[in-house]
């Protein structure tokens, strides 16, 4: 079908979204959501329309056709999720989190429990969270943890605590996903 129009796709989106839908549910996507399998669906559904080789969207052979479409297109979007590619994506933690007000704070933020009040109270309370959270620093964390968060902490890239610790970058982006694990 060479020319179809945006009304046809539109309808043919509606009548097979139910069936997206529920396909997506016997489905897991690694690093995603059930909203970005049924977007694969959708997208599988538009490649149809758009490979379609029949007289109308309405033949009988029309609906296999769509139906194959859209399970190949949530499977390449299962195999591509979960290939070694992906891995480092799909397995890693933010360096970054929402609070209960909804705020992000950094890991930063959260080993320093900063708060910005100007309170001479509020001020003791936060010294001695800090001088809390730094013990804990020290009982949880090994030695080099512990030097790669003080340098990450005087605000260095990933890139110059590498270099500066003769380390591989690499090395570093999984210590600080440890020190964050253990900071939780």
């Amino acid at each position: 079908m060479k020319n179809i129009s945006p009304s046809e796709v539109v309808e043919v989106v509606q009548r097979y979204s139910s069936y997206v839908s529920s396909f997506c549910r016997r489905y897991y996507i690694a690093g995603g959501t059930d909203e970005d399998l049924f977007e694969e669906g959708v997208i599988g559904i538009l490649e149809a329309c758009k490979n379609y080789n029949g007289e109308s969207i309405n033949e009988p052979r029309f609906e296999p056709f769509v139906k194959l479409c859209i399970r190949r297109q949530i499977f390449d979007a299962i195999k591509k999720s979960n290939t070694q590619k992906n891995k480092a994506l799909n397995e890693s933690l933010s360096l970054t989190s929402t609070d209960a007000d909804g705020k992000e704070k950094s890991i930063l933020d959260k080993v320093l429990d900063r708060n910005t009040s100007n309170d001479p109270l509020d001020i003791f309370i936060d010294k001695e969270k800090f001088n809390e959270n730094l013990k804990k620093c020290e009982r949880e964390l090994s030695k080099f943890e512990l030097e790669v968060l003080r340098h990450y902490l005087a605000g260095e890239k990933q890139a110059e605590i590498a270099k500066n610790l003769n380390r591989d970058a690499k090395s570093i982006d999984n210590t600080i996903q440890r020190i964050k694990a253990k900071m939780k």
